[in-house]
């Protein structure tokens, strides 16, 4: 701990992931977005970041599992017809398409198989799944609540993609007064740029740490609480 105005602060990794009151938060990895045949993949985005960060998040999956870390799910989630989106919503997704021809009445639709999870990342029976219709998981959800329900202080993050909803619910995070760790090889992009700018922007900003050196925390904490 740190003393920081008068308060101590959770300083070190094994005090930010302390197993007892850390959830690893699992974003968006819904099979449209990390395979072809899907809005991302036939509008020409660039997929070749996913098989990595579906492994790595499987990593982090089953570890939290293991160390009696808090695994919550979170997916995103269209109403068809763009029913559930905005003009404002619709023009920033929109433009960041880049000069890609994303098919927006195809983004996640409700009910659309490309909205289930990936294999390595389905939910256990009693994790929660949040769905969300904005970037920030904590927009509009309940994420926050639930959080605080199951006595949560700190948030691991992995998922995708890395400049858009991973970035956006790490802000959110410490807006909403949790710690936050950003596991920096278990989340991924649709540019390999735009993956490295978003890296360099919370490297400077937030905790960020690799799945092995959050999985080496947990690890340590079991080995302390089976000593004691």
């Amino acid at each position: 701990m740190i003393e920081l105005c008068g308060k101590q602060v959770r300083d070190t990794l094994d005090e930010l992931l302390d197993p007892r009151t850390t959830a690893l938060v699992v974003i968006d990895m819904q099979i449209g977005g990390l395979t072809a045949g899907h809005a991302h993949g036939d509008a020409g985005l660039d997929l070749s970041m996913m098989p990595r960060v579906r492994e790595r998040c499987g990593a982090a999956i089953r570890a939290a599992r293991e160390h009696g870390v808090k695994v919550f799910h979170i997916r995103v989630e269209n109403y068809v017809d763009g029913a559930s989106s905005t003009p404002a919503w619709l023009r920033a997704l929109h433009t960041a398409s880049g000069d890609k021809p994303v098919d927006l009445g195809r983004l996640s639709i409700k009910g659309d198989p490309g909205t289930e999870f990936a294999p390595e990342c389905l939910p256990e029976d009693g994790e929660p799944v949040i769905t969300k219709r904005r970037q920030s998981a904590f927009v509009s959800t309940e994420l926050a609540l639930l959080l605080r329900g199951h006595g949560i202080e700190s948030v691991a993050l992995v998922g995708v993609s890395t400049g858009g909803c991973v970035e956006a619910t790490l802000r959110d995070a410490v807006h909403n007064d949790f710690y936050a760790v950003l596991l920096e090889d278990a989340v991924g992009a649709y540019d390999v740029a735009v993956h490295e700018a978003a890296l360099t922007v919370m490297r400077s900003r937030h905790d960020v740490t690799t799945v092995d050196r959050a999985i080496d925390a947990w690890s340590r904490a079991s080995v302390a609480a089976g000593s004691r």
